[in-house]
């Protein structure tokens, strides 16, 4: 059985080395002339991580576990709102990851023998029969994943309904050569959301987004420490920055013998820590059952619709419009017990690989 994957991201790779795992015959095409890691900073929780243990990568992941961390989510003041104890987040014990993308790229590539890859080289169009133009030259495959990203040419090709979303908001992700400083975890307010999590020896991963139409850092400026020491530690650094996308999952996430996975087929907000995990898990149930797409699809389809609604409902807690808002908001989350609003996450996180018994 022959596989094409379309895209050479974190998910079209976890599903050439899942589908490799089963038996299959592979062959990833991936646009750019090298792997590419877009962005800074990653962060694996507990699903993904599980995910990546199906791949032969968990001891490799594992080690970059946080340990003696606990993480908060603060008002622009650095009053907490809801504390989380990161190094223990699940209830098997599996910890939350935070790494650089390009190491688990490389990781991810690393699996995948040379011979299967074909960089640099582009997708011109994709049928439901499996046929792939490439180049000027057909190819047919008895699979073919559509791992190409919020753009995907798969999805343009055999989903042309679906359309990509502009959200407004702002992301900021960037990482800096220095210790994390004394908070760690997410501060929110009127002027967005701003990140600081611990990269291991890799620095300190900072992420921000700011709401539509602001397009710089400058209201940050005035929120505690130590937001204005990381800022100060910014400037002159290369930020990547771009708007946040989203794809609302379609019905059935394949189409004759193409499936879709990643945000291809529902990218969303990153507000839950979800996109690479939900990815990760793509790859590893479509290789569990194909080329079996209907089984794929059901067993995917109700959680990835959840949890893209979910991150576009969260979006209003994370960047409130208006101060009267982020104060109803901060009041709220203050004489909530901590559990409550973890709840929704915490489900997420507890997502089992197929064969395993449920947490």
């Amino acid at each position: 059985m022959r596989a094409a994957i379309v895209g050479g991201g974190i998910g079209g790779l976890a599903a050439a080395i899942a589908l490799r795992r089963h038996g299959w015959s592979v062959t990833l095409f991936e646009r750019a002339a090298a792997f590419e890691a877009v962005g800074a900073g990653i962060t694996l929780m507990p699903n993904a991580v599980r995910a990546l243990e199906v791949l032969g990568l968990g001891a490799a992941v594992r080690a970059r576990s946080l340990s003696g961390h606990s993480g908060i989510i603060a008002d622009s003041r650095g009053r907490p709102l809801v504390r989380r104890e990161l190094s223990s987040v699940d209830g098997d014990g599996t910890r939350l990851v935070i790494m650089h993308r390009r190491d688990l790229v490389e990781l991810l590539a690393d699996q995948i023998p040379a011979e299967d890859i074909r960089l640099g080289v582009t997708v011109d169009a994709v049928t439901a029969d499996g046929t792939l133009d490439v180049g000027g030259h057909r190819h047919r495959f008895d699979l073919v994943v559509g791992a190409d990203g919020v753009h995907s040419r798969t999805r343009r090709c055999l989903w042309p309904k679906a359309r990509v979303r502009h959200t407004g908001i702002t992301a900021w992700r960037w990482v800096l050569d220095i210790e994390p400083p004394g908070l760690v975890g997410v501060m929110t307010g009127r002027a967005g959301e701003f990140g600081i999590l611990p990269l291991g020896d890799r620095g300190t991963y900072v992420f921000a987004a700011t709401p539509r139409g602001v397009h710089d850092l400058d209201g940050f400026a005035d929120w505690a420490d130590p937001v204005p020491t990381v800022l100060a530690a910014t400037e002159g650094k290369l930020a990547h920055r771009d708007e946040l996308l989203e794809v609302r999952p379609p019905r059935r996430m394949y189409s004759g013998r193409v499936a879709l996975i990643g945000d291809a087929a529902h990218a969303m907000r990153p507000h839950l820590g979800q996109g690479a995990a939900l990815a990760i898990e793509d790859a590893v149930v479509l290789a569990h059952h194909a080329p079996d797409l209907l089984a794929y699809n059901r067993a995917r389809i109700r959680r990835v619709r959840a949890a893209h609604l979910l991150a576009r409902s969260v979006t209003p807690a994370m960047i409130p419009a208006s101060a009267s808002l982020t104060t109803v908001r901060d009041v709220a989350l203050r004489i909530t017990p901590d559990a409550l609003p973890l709840a929704i996450p915490t489900h997420l996180m507890a997502w089992r690989p197929p064969g395993q018994p449920p947490l």
